[in-house]
């Protein structure tokens, strides 16, 4: 590569790169290439001038394998377009080329009139050429009828004219696409690519790519937050509205989450990384609406089918028109008209916008057909343990029985509990740790038999913990003795950990599951605003379901459900006719989020009910299924009015037409201005009602 060597001083050396004009690099892509080389202290670049600083040691070693990098590195530093920015290049170049020719057009001789027309057509010809070969009466195909139409009557001015307007809506129709699919990461992307991390006491500038979790980040005024993680040191104003759409900035300090994509607009905060690189949750966020493009929804896959058989009618409508009025005009004025453009166009950006709107809301839906299905919803099911009840379940107490002391029930049971992520196992380990007891690792291995219980040995003797059904029914052993203390607390809507010990019940663990604070006033709303059914159903013993149920204003309710059994009341309730969206955190959900139309998971739920689901809520908050619910409707309310503005236009256009009223060079005009209101309209903001009450605070 070629440069100049602006000044070269002991330690440190400036150098103007030969670099080509387009096609600069990002800073970090050649800064990182000379930080790698021993010695090097602080490396800068200026793409704008070109101009490259480095600091090094001084050692003269050093200085030659720089400039030998230099010399010897080729253009590597050229960035390579992605393909979707390529093809937008090549469609601009041909909306410019197309329209020089047509305002060169009276200057150019009359005998290369028809070549310039043909040449300039030739893209639109090729298209409906290849569709019509390849057996499919296509949108291409009917450009191409009228643009051939024009062109065999020697009229080359509306032949130029219809394929500048086609190239023209062609290329605006991209740069929307690819624009929209540009938001979510522009939104969220850190601008200069680095970030200060704490190390030793000390300060260093690296990539946001090499943050590894564990590392202290420095984040001051005015820099995008890398990483996902937790304040450590500071107080700083943090702008939260790419990811939640709150206008206002929130206050952070010790202690406070943050999120990678949002801005520190005040302040300065040390930030521990908990999630970097692809695992933040931004970066889920957009891998999964990037991905979601080819997950149709029904609503647009009817569309488009329906846009596409129409075009055979099309060319009948335009044959009789010929026929009857051998006018060629008016034939190419209804082939220049189509419903399919519009539509495959505005449906998937509409569904899109509508993701992205949930995301800001920490909402993650991951396809197009799962806003449609949870705008059609009208039965609403719930999991009660983590997802109406509190995610973490208390101990209560720990009741004893055949002679086992109740510390040596607290200390086994949590000996087995401890290797299950499940909320009630989380508790019974922490009730042990709140009472100092230790437990050793002296069991063999646990077996987990889903939603049963766990099994395993514990100093030769075989140790059950689970429900009543796993203890009893699968395992055969007697309570009856015990039932009387046992009901006791379950009327008193407790839940109820069996413990056994052999063949005798050891003792029972008395859990405590409350209520959600948001759970109440969550499904008064949304029975108001939405009179579907609500039912809930739970493992939990009949007592305590409806203990949960009448708190809650439930009137539907199923206790002591296995896995199977949840996942068959909800298909029945589809077999019904019912649209089904059930909302389940844990294990045993997983089976019933799969087979119901939508299915909803918390945050904090099982990795495989994360998994399951359709619909995560990023902030473990109820009322982002109504958000998200007014959001899907708000979608689904744009398609149909984008459908019916489609239909009525573009067919008032073909009267126009088949009546002489217009030109077919207005046709294509007025068509591919339809399709870019329409377009519009898909990508207008949602306006989601203030709902939610957040615990984080503007600071005024």
């Amino acid at each position: 590569m070629k440069f100049r060597m602006v000044h070269n001083l002991p330690q440190r050396m400036r150098i103007i790169l030969a670099l080509p004009k387009r096609h600069i690099p990002d800073n970090s892509q050649i800064e990182r290439l000379f930080l790698a080389v021993d010695g090097v202290q602080k490396v800068s670049f200026n793409g704008r001038t070109r101009s490259l600083l480095i600091r090094y040691n001084g050692d003269s070693a050093v200085r030659v394998v720089l400039l030998k990098i230099i010399k010897e590195t080729p253009l590597i530093f050229e960035t390579k377009e992605n393909p979707e920015q390529n093809k937008l290049k090549q469609k601009k170049r041909a909306v410019v080329l197309s329209g020089v020719l047509l305002i060169a057009r009276p200057i150019i001789p009359f005998v290369l009139t028809p070549v310039f027309a043909l040449y300039g057509a030739m893209p639109v010809l090729r298209k409906g050429f290849r569709a019509t070969l390849n057996g499919r009466l296509n949108v291409d195909t009917l450009d191409s009828a009228a643009i051939g139409i024009s062109l065999l009557r020697g009229d080359y001015l509306a032949a130029s004219l219809i394929t500048f307007f086609l190239k023209v809506g062609d290329y605006l129709e991209a740069r929307i696409r690819q624009k929209s699919r540009e938001s979510l990461s522009k939104m969220f992307q850190n601008k200069d690519g680095w970030a200060w991390i704490r190390r030793n006491g000390c300060e260093a500038k690296v990539h946001v790519k090499d943050i590894a979790a564990g590392d202290h980040v420095v984040v001051r005024t005015g820099s995008s937050i890398p990483v996902d993680g937790i304040v450590v040191e500071g107080v700083a104003l943090v702008n939260q509205s790419s990811m939640t759409g709150e206008p206002l900035s929130v206050s952070k300090m010790a202690g406070s989450m943050v999120y990678a994509g949002t801005a520190l607009e005040e302040g300065v905060l040390t930030i521990k990384s908990i999630k970097v690189g692809d695992e933040t949750r931004v970066s889920k966020i957009i891998k999964v609406i990037e991905e979601s493009e080819g997950s149709k929804a029904d609503v647009q896959n009817h569309a488009e089918m329906l846009a596409s058989k129409i075009v055979p009618y099309s060319f009948l409508l335009s044959g009789l028109i010929y026929l009857f009025s051998s006018n060629p005009l008016k034939a190419a004025s209804v082939l220049l008209v189509d419903y399919s453009c519009s539509i495959k166009l505005s449906t998937p950006l509409a569904l899109m916008s509508a993701m992205i709107a949930a995301s800001k809301r920490g909402i993650l839906v991951k396809g197009g057909r799962f806003i449609e299905k949870l705008a059609q919803a009208n039965i609403f099911v719930f999991d009660k343990t983590g997802t109406l009840t509190e995610a973490k379940p208390k101990v209560f107490d720990l009741i004893s029985f055949n002679g086992y002391s109740r510390e040596y029930l607290l200390k086994n049971v949590a000996c087995v509990e401890e290797h299950f992520p499940h909320p009630v196992a989380t508790a019974v380990v922490k009730k042990a740790e709140d009472e100092g007891l230790v437990h050793e690792e002296n069991h063999a291995e646990v077996e987990y038999v889903l939603a049963h219980g766990i099994a395993s040995r514990i100093e030769g003797k075989r140790i059950l913990v689970g429900s009543k059904h796993f203890i009893c029914e699968d395992n055969k052993i007697r309570v009856q003795c015990e039932e009387p203390v046992i009901k006791d607390f379950m009327d008193k809507g407790y839940s109820i950990l069996y413990v056994a010990v052999e063949d005798k019940l050891a003792g029972v663990v008395v859990i405590e599951d409350q209520i959600r604070e948001d759970a109440q006033k969550f499904l008064k709303t949304l029975k108001d605003r939405y009179a579907g059914r609500i039912i809930m159903l739970t493992g939990d013993n009949d007592a305590t379901a409806r203990h949960v149920a009448k708190r809650l204003g439930i009137e539907e309710y199923y206790g002591q459900l296995l896995p199977e059994k949840k996942r068959e009341i909800v298909k029945n309730l589809k077999d019904n006719g019912y649209i089904v969206a059930m909302v389940g955190d844990g294990i045993n959900d997983s089976p019933a989020l799969s087979c119901a139309d939508i299915g909803i998971s918390l945050q904090h739920g099982a990795d495989i009910a994360r998994e399951a689901c359709d619909i995560l809520l990023l902030d473990a908050a109820l009322e982002g299924i109504i958000e998200a619910r007014e959001i899907a409707q708000d979608a689904m309310s744009r398609i149909k009015k984008n459908f019916r503005h489609i239909i009525g236009i573009n067919s008032a256009l073909i009267g126009l037409g088949i009546v002489g009223m217009i030109t077919p060079v207005t046709s294509a005009f007025l068509h591919n201005a339809t399709t870019i209101l329409v377009t519009a309209n898909s990508l207008k903001p949602y306006r989601i009602a203030a709902y939610r009450q957040r615990e984080d605070h503007s600071v005024k």
